[in-house]
């Protein structure tokens, strides 16, 4: 399978395991910040400016 992608991106193996180690790199790091919750303060934060917004409309 790995050759498939390999033909047809026209990619070395050198691109093709550079690729793959930023993808796990990626995974790796958004498990981590989930786990953390760093998820929860974005939705906090984004749900203060919402209702901010609206009473200011309101006015």
């Amino acid at each position: 399978m790995a050759s498939l992608f390999l033909v047809a991106m026209h990619l070395t193996k050198l691109e093709m395991a550079v690729s793959l180690m930023a993808g796990f790199g990626f995974i790796i790091l958004f498990v981590i910040s989930s786990a953390q919750g760093g998820y929860i303060d974005l939705v906090d934060t984004t749900l203060k400016n919402d209702q901010t917004r609206r009473l200011r409309v309101k006015k």
